[in-house]
């Protein structure tokens, strides 16, 4: 009779243990035992879940990239739904089943998840940002100047093919285990920057640093500013070459150059591109102060005014270009900068290739002379139209770096600055002066 009554006490215990309300004892919530936990106690459960739900994130990785997105932001939660599963365990099928469920629970453990909820407009708009910062093209580090004359970088951005599908589908279901953590951002296609991030370590000073000045033109500072930063961050390896016309690309409308006046023969005249010499020549006179080598420089028709004599660097598109080369022991890295009226170029390098001596002079300046022209041309309306001419110029600059541990360098560059006659039409044939 007692075994009879023991055996029937052993089967009910699963019902006797158990409020209509609270979790069956054994079932462990997201890794938390909550056997026992009533309503009451389960609300209070979720909101600390949700609390602690606020300080997670998801880390979105790819080599080395790491974007991070967090929850709160997401308006990751559980909400009263997230327990059904909890309070479901043992009371779902026959009693037979309720029963088997209830000695399994208490004897091997039983676990419910919670799934969570988020905004997916909030997630969309974060994987559509993601998506289009990274399918720029790569990026190298930039340049961060310090008070005390040290450089560092901010990290390099890579080209990614991001593949959209795949990426909101995996975030999906980080988010929806409401627990924080690590996910490869998924590509197609990787692009890496030119400097790693070891190489950007090694640069740490300023080599050089160059600035012209400019005014006027809207169109022409457009085309100054754009050219600037085309130039700025590039990285160059020791042995490697630079070309300015590759780096700056075809001064074209598609590519966003505007049309302001360039020198064709000495005179003023609208062109494509107009002011991208001046980057060209402030990127010389940088190069010449930080002792690298430059490999293709062509000086302009007729002198400049924002820079020394025979100091320019003139560029035409697919026939004349500015090239150099970065024969340091390590290497090197472009910086421009264009304010409104100037543009200021950096040759950022390695302390140990700061040179500890430099000079840049002329060591020949000739004046070529020029005529005086008269013409007649019966179709120009004024009895007399005069076009001012000038002198040329031959001029040799020398180039002459040291560097402490003792490296020498020197190059020479000669320009020839052709003379403009000065012409003077007549309207009338009469009026030429008598020789």
């Amino acid at each position: 009779m007692i075994s009879l009554v023991a055996l029937l006490t052993g089967a009910a215990a699963p019902f006797l243990w158990v409020k209509g309300d609270s979790v069956i004892p054994g079932v462990r919530i997201n890794g938390v035992a909550a056997g026992g936990f009533s309503k009451a106690q389960m609300m209070d459960f979720l909101q600390e879940e949700n609390k602690a739900m606020e300080k997670e994130n998801l880390n979105l990785v790819k080599d080395s990239v790491k974007e991070t997105w967090n929850y709160k932001d997401l308006h990751v939660s559980y909400d009263e739904h997230s327990l059904d599963e909890a309070m479901a365990i043992g009371r779902q099928g026959s009693l037979f089943q309720q029963w088997k469920d209830r000695w399994a629970a208490l004897l091997s453990g039983k676990a419910a998840h919670m799934d969570a909820s988020f905004d997916e407009e909030a997630v969309k708009k974060k994987a559509d940002q993601l998506i289009k910062t990274y399918s720029q093209p790569p990026q190298n580090a930039m340049p961060r100047f310090h008070s005390d004359g040290s450089i560092t970088f901010s990290k390099g951005r890579p080209h990614l093919a991001i593949q959209e599908e795949d990426l909101m589908q995996g975030v999906k279901d980080m988010l929806e285990t409401g627990r924080g953590g690590e996910m490869e951002i998924p590509v197609t296609e990787e692009v890496k920057p030119n400097m790693s991030d070891k190489e950007a370590e090694e640069i740490n000073t300023v080599l050089a640093r160059y600035s012209t000045s400019f005014g006027g033109d809207a169109n022409r500072s457009s085309n100054i500013s754009l050219a600037a930063e085309k130039i700025s961050g590039t990285y160059l390896k020791p042995g490697a070459d630079f070309s300015y016309n590759r780096t700056t690309g075809s001064r074209s409308a598609a590519n966003g150059y505007k049309e302001a006046p360039v020198i064709i023969n000495g005179k003023l005249e609208p062109g494509s591109g107009g002011g991208v010499c001046q980057v060209s020549s402030t990127l010389f006179n940088a190069v010449l102060l930080a002792g690298l080598e430059v490999t293709q420089r062509t000086c302009h028709f007729s002198p400049v005014s924002y820079v020394p004599l025979g100091r320019d660097a003139t560029v035409a598109e697919g026939v004349i270009d500015f090239c150099f080369r970065n024969h340091l022991k390590h290497g090197v890295y472009v910086y421009a900068e264009y304010a409104p009226g100037s543009i200021s170029v950096w040759i950022l390098g390695n302390k140990e290739d700061k040179p500890s001596y430099v000079d840049i002079s002329k060591t020949k300046e000739e004046t070529v002379p020029f005529k005086t022209v008269n013409r007649v041309d019966p179709s120009q309306k004024e009895e007399q139209k005069t076009e001012e001419g000038h002198e040329g110029k031959n001029v040799t600059v020398k180039q002459s770096v040291k560097w402490a541990d003792g490296r020498v360098y020197h190059d020479l560059f000669e320009s020839d600055y052709e003379a403009v006659d000065t012409v003077i039409t007549y309207k009338n044939k009469e009026d030429l002066p008598k020789e």
